[in-house]
């Protein structure tokens, strides 16, 4: 799998998108049984973590994001779960090595709605100091 870590930036349904990808883990469990910690039936895919930030009434709304990733019509595919109590999710498809596009739905009305597009942000010089 890519490594899709880092900034991305772009809109849902017309409106400015921040997603921030915090962490990428190689397996996960997304179903089947459990015990405590310790998955006993199921499937694992590869997950990212991380923070989803989009304009809603006039203001920026930050929430947790948890996403699966896997192959779809043989692209790439991310499937994002905003951890909120009105659900949701965004479903994107690798077109580039840096864009996303895809499709998102909200629960509630005011919420944004529809096409997603995502591109990276180059890292900062921050991200790699000087020698």
């Amino acid at each position: 799998m890519p490594d899709l870590r880092g900034a991305w930036a772009g809109t849902w349904g017309g409106t400015p998108l921040t997603l921030v990808i915090l962490e990428q883990r190689d397996a996960e469990p997304v179903d089947g049984v459990t015990i405590g910690s310790w998955q006993v039936l199921g499937r694992n895919l590869p997950g990212v973590a991380g923070i989803l930030s989009v304009k809603i009434r006039n203001e920026m709304v930050s929430v947790n994001v948890q996403g699966r990733l896997g192959i779809s019509n043989g692209r790439l595919t991310l499937v994002l779960e905003p951890a909120t109590v009105n659900g949701g999710w965004i479903s994107l498809t690798r077109l580039e090595e840096n864009r996303l596009a895809g499709t998102g739905t909200a629960q509630m009305s005011w919420e944004p709605q529809g096409p997603v597009e995502l591109i990276r942000r180059a890292p900062g010089p921050a991200a790699n100091p000087p020698a």
